[in-house]
């Protein structure tokens, strides 16, 4: 009788200790399928990155094996312009847009809602700042070993003196550059005096850069005329970027829309820690 009574005892016992280790088992292996998933997971999704990476720098390749440089001289610092001598009749023209757009269309879609919290980012945007503010210019991406400036945007640059062999300076260069860049929360300024820059961050960030101007001056001329810069969307991806910069004018900081200093949209393609200009994919007039 105690014989039966031990048995009936550890009867339980043992079957719960069994159980503990079955369990166990089932666990781990549960943790090892989940962990072999993530890193096929992990492994399929780098291979389809990598090959949408290939099939950009292929379409870079063509694209400039098909530009060549404009004359543009040695006076006033003009930059460099990539232009297409070859591509003359529309169907080649759209042939070449259609490649610029397919490198932007890939980039745009592998790296949409990418982060702009990175240092990475914000030396993309401080290019941008430079180039747009006409502080400095970005350099062409491509295979030349000689660097090449890209050409000043907007009225940023300096211009031939029509009445001597001098040059004049930019309108904009005792200007302060407005900057809206919903995007970031800190932007790094360029360590220039002139011209001087101001940014506005985050989402609410053309509504204040409005509210600021009508508070200072709009509501006592209504005339008044807000110009700034918007930089968005910005997208990263793998080396690659897409800006757009639109160039708003609007009275008194609440007439909007109603007219504009263009814009456009830029490829970007980094080279070692550089930003490069490899693309003006399409650009807007005012």
């Amino acid at each position: 009788m105690l014989l039966l009574i031990a048995a009936v005892c550890s009867g339980p016992l043992a079957l719960r200790a069994q159980i503990k280790t079955v369990t166990k088992a089932a666990s781990t292996k549960r943790k090892l399928v989940a962990t072999d998933s993530a890193a096929a997971l992990r492994e399929f999704l780098e291979a389809d990155d990598s090959y949408y990476e290939a099939r950009v720098l292929a379409a870079r390749t063509r694209y400039l094996k098909r530009a060549a440089w404009a004359a543009l001289g040695d006076r006033c610092n003009p930059g460099s312009l990539r232009v297409f001598p070859f591509d003359t009749l529309p169907a080649q023209r759209d042939a070449l847009q259609q490649l610029a757009e397919q490198m932007e269309s890939t980039v745009l879609a592998r790296g949409i809602g990418s982060r702009l919290d990175t240092p990475d980012a914000r030396a993309l945007l401080r290019v941008i700042v430079g180039w747009e503010a006409g502080i400095d210019r970005p350099r062409w991406d491509g295979t030349d070993k000689v660097p090449r400036s890209a050409i000043a945007t907007g009225l940023t640059g300096e211009v031939p003196d029509p009445r001597g062999t001098g040059c004049l300076k930019s309108p904009t260069a005792a200007d302060t550059v407005t900057f809206v860049v919903p995007g970031f929360t800190v932007m790094d300024f360029p360590n220039v005096s002139t011209p001087r820059v101001k940014g506005y961050f985050g989402p609410l960030a053309q509504q204040h850069a409005r509210d600021e101007f009508f508070a200072a001056v709009g509501r006592k001329d209504a005339t008044a005329e807000l110009s700034y810069i918007l930089v968005a969307p910005m997208v990263i991806w793998r080396g690659w970027a897409l800006v757009g910069v639109d160039r708003p004018r609007e009275k008194g900081g609440v007439e909007i829309g109603v007219a504009s200093n263009g814009g456009a949209v830029y490829l970007m393609h980094r080279n070692g820690s550089e930003w490069r200009l490899l693309s003006v994919v399409r650009t807007w007039g005012s």
